[in-house]
């Protein structure tokens, strides 16, 4: 019998969310094996780039670019974008974007990340405190929806299939 991989899920709401702060941890356990998940909300479409955006079409495709070259670096086994758009900073008139990820139901993005935890099946989840770290709406939004994603994926009676 096959021993069970290791695996850690880490939930955030952004490209480079993985790295600052958590970025060392994954790192530390990729390289010991540990099959390591990132769930990502957005693609950063609203975060902060060169003029120029260094060839690319959009802010989001050049943060997807910069998410993939870090995780090839840190050793991310796999990148499970949500495809929300980005909320921008704490009262930003980009917070209540039809598509922002903050303005979204918890209960929706809960269920998507739940389907994803039954289909990864990790050992340990980590997300962002309480706060988001600095009340940014996006990180809060991810740190709820992980929570409520947690309770859903461990209640057997809970359908994510339809």
């Amino acid at each position: 019998m096959q021993p069970e991989t290791l695996k850690l899920l880490f939930i955030f709401a952004h490209p480079d969310d993985e790295t600052f702060g958590t970025g060392g941890t994954i790192a530390y356990y990729a390289r010991r094996g540990v099959e390591v998940h990132y769930i990502c909300a957005t693609r950063g479409e609203v975060g902060e780039a060169p003029p120029d955006l260094r060839g690319y079409k959009s802010v989001g495709e050049m943060r997807e670019a910069e998410l993939k070259c870090a995780a090839n670096i840190l050793g991310i086994h796999a990148i499970h974008f949500l495809n929300y758009r980005d909320s921008g900073m704490p009262g930003s008139t980009d917070n209540t974007h039809p598509n922002a990820f903050a303005a979204q139901p918890t209960e929706l993005i809960a269920r998507q990340i739940a389907s994803l935890i039954r289909e990864i099946r990790p050992q340990v989840i980590v997300t962002f405190d309480p706060i988001g770290g600095y009340l940014h709406p996006d990180h809060i939004a991810a740190h709820n929806a992980t929570l409520r994603a947690y309770e859903i994926a461990a209640d057997e009676k809970e359908n994510l299939d339809g």
